[in-house]
């Protein structure tokens, strides 16, 4: 089998896969917990999954998949609804069938359809996730979708697979199982034991370069290069400098004319590239500082499919914001394309940068002093690396930190040497084996998905999930900590009345914390979801800071989509100043059933 099968978290909807899966019933009723996030994000699919209803509900049967094509120059190229529930009970296990018969039937549509020849990467959900499948099974229901999943890859050459989880405990069943019946692989290259051991501490800053982006199918630095080479009537080569060009477009065409390209190329909103599944596994990994030269928005985007809060940080002023510990500090150091009059592009720009820029200047600094880094996306001959290096390995040096960065170049025999005028810099390059830039591109998608595997296994292992096993003394500690969850999910649905003291609003909080993040949920056919037990402890916050924390943390553990817009629009009230506390609809009920 040379296809890889890779875990992400995130939804499902906004990765630039060649082909996305779905699950409905036997009844195609879309009812699932995910159905409104393809209606948002798949432009047509409410009509043409309505349209497959009339005279087929009910005598459809498990493992019967429907193909939805799309635009055929983007991604994905189209939608495979699968049967995963409803009766009558198929010979083979319901999860296990939708998972094989998913990337039977996008393999064949892409292929034969489409006629697409490269390496293909098919997107599956957590099949019977939701409170009408395996909910209570979900370990056992994660090894069956991983065993189909592995059968069908057998079956095609130069076919890849990832299963989107939406929650972190999916995620984190869905890699347990992986490891129990795949064993964990060692990748080449390895993963360097201090870069490790700094993302599970919390003590690494990611720095996204454009390399990262190339899948989305946004132009690279040489693209816009070439086109501002064309407008001034030159042709791009490699002896032309790049710097002093964009220095001459800007004295042609004015800081109008270079904002107008910039708008253009990647702010337009009749292109909208999906983040790749490089970005999903990149913005997984525990790092709170994202430091990015690009210009585009598909960080933000990313980690708000991963249900994690993005804080742009693009001016001067937004820098006194990241010492907030709710979100993800995404620090733009070139600027956005949404306000192209401020980017970073031109040689008098990369030269006076950290002199016009002296907040940003110094967080950059503070975080190298204190922080490991990893560069990923970016060529060391890229100028925007030099230039931010060029600043940042003397700091390296002296804070006797390491860095690590992600290499595609192939570097023949002259590698070693190459490595070693890095690492007296304080740099250690990974680099990336392969004989293309597309099998080089693979490797780094192997390569996170394993470094994100191993950070995810240094911490606990779901010991309050439902059908963890647990043996000793951790059968009487689990039974304790249920009961807990049962006293503290009452405490957080009456916070709302004014049950809980000032005082005791924090402590609640923490334990409910504790309890999440070790995969307990509320139990019970009207039980709120875990999600609506945050959102209700927040009502009980009179801090802002405190009623953001809780937010967060309710818009980490969202179920289903319309949940987690539920959190984002509340979030986004707190931002207004003098908005008061969002309770007219923190709500505490639980999701409709999902498949």
């Amino acid at each position: 089998m040379d296809g890889h099968l890779f875990i992400a978290q995130g939804d499902i909807t906004q990765l630039a896969a060649h082909a996305i899966a779905c699950s409905t019933s036997t009844g195609l009723a879309g009812k699932g917990s995910m159905f409104s996030s393809f209606r948002d994000n798949i432009p047509g699919f409410t009509e043409w999954f309505q349209g497959l209803g009339p005279g087929r509900a009910g005598r459809t049967h498990v493992g019967e998949t429907f193909w939805m094509p799309l635009r055929p120059d983007a991604r994905p190229h189209g939608v495979v609804a699968v049967v995963a529930a409803g009766r009558p009970a198929s010979a083979e296990d319901k999860a296990a069938t939708a998972a094989r018969v998913a990337i039977d039937e996008a393999v064949a549509r892409l292929r034969r359809d489409l006629k697409l020849e490269g390496r293909l990467l098919i997107a599956l959900p957590a099949f019977r996730s939701g409170k009408g499948g395996d909910r209570d099974h979900q370990v056992r229901s994660a090894r069956v979708q991983i065993a189909g999943a592995r059968t069908a890859l057998a079956r095609h050459a130069g076919v890849d697979a990832a299963f989107i989880a939406y929650t972190p405990s999916l995620y984190r069943v869905f890699l347990e199982a992986r490891r129990d019946l795949l064993g964990e692989s060692s990748p080449a290259p390895s993963i360097p034991a201090d870069l490790e051991r700094a993302l599970i501490g919390g003590e690494c800053v990611l720095f996204a370069g454009a390399g990262l982006s190339r899948g989305a199918g946004l132009p690279d630095w040489d693209a816009l290069i070439a086109r501002m080479a064309r407008e001034l009537g030159l042709e791009a080569h490699e002896k032309l400098d790049h710097l002093d060009l964009a220095q001459w477009y800007r004295e042609k065409f004015g800081r109008a004319g270079l904002a107008r390209l910039i708008g253009e190329v990647f702010a337009d909103p009749a292109f909208s590239p999906r983040p790749t599944l490089a970005h999903y596994l990149a913005m997984s990994l525990p790092a709170n500082f994202v430091i990015t030269t690009n210009y585009d928005d598909l960080l933000e985007r990313t980690l708000s499919a991963l249900k994690r809060y993005p804080v742009a940080v693009v001016a001067q002023e937004d820098i006194a914001g990241t010492g907030r510990a709710d979100g993800v500090h995404v620090i733009k150091l070139h600027g956005d394309a949404a306000c192209p009059d401020g980017v970073v592009l031109c040689r008098d720009d990369y030269d006076e940068f950290f002199e016009r820029r002296p907040a940003m200047a110094l967080l950059l600094e503070g975080l190298m002093l204190n922080r490991t880094f990893l560069f990923l996306g970016y060529g060391l001959r890229d100028p925007n690396f030099r230039q931010i290096f060029g600043r940042v390995g003397r700091m390296l040096r002296k804070a006797k930190r390491p860095a690590f960065a992600t290499s595609f170049e192939p570097a023949g025999d002259a590698g070693p040497f190459v490595a070693e005028q890095w690492r007296r810099r304080g740099l250690e390059l990974i680099g990336l084996p392969g004989a293309t830039d597309e099998e080089r591109e693979r490797m780094l998608l192997i390569w996170l998905d394993r470094l994100a595997d191993r950070v995810a296994s240094a911490t606990a292992r779901l010991p309050l999930a439902p059908d963890a096993a647990v043996t000793g003394h951790l059968v009487r500690l689990r039974t304790l900590l249920l009961e807990v969850g049962e006293e503290v999910g009452g405490l957080c649905n009456r916070a709302g009345t004014g049950s809980l003291g000032e005082a005791e609003v924090g402590p609640v909080a923490d334990i409910l914390e504790l309890l999440s993040n070790q995969g307990w949920r509320p139990t019970g056919p009207s039980a709120s979801t875990l999600s609506g037990l945050w959102e209700g402890l927040a009502t009980a916050a009179d801090d802002d800071k405190l009623r953001r924390r809780m937010l967060v943390a309710a818009l980490r553990f969202a179920e289903g989509s319309d949940e987690a817009s539920r959190v984002r629009e509340s979030l986004a009230r707190l931002e207004v100043p003098g908005s008061g506390p969002p309770t007219e609809d923190l709500a505490t009920e639980a999701d409709p059933p999902g498949y």
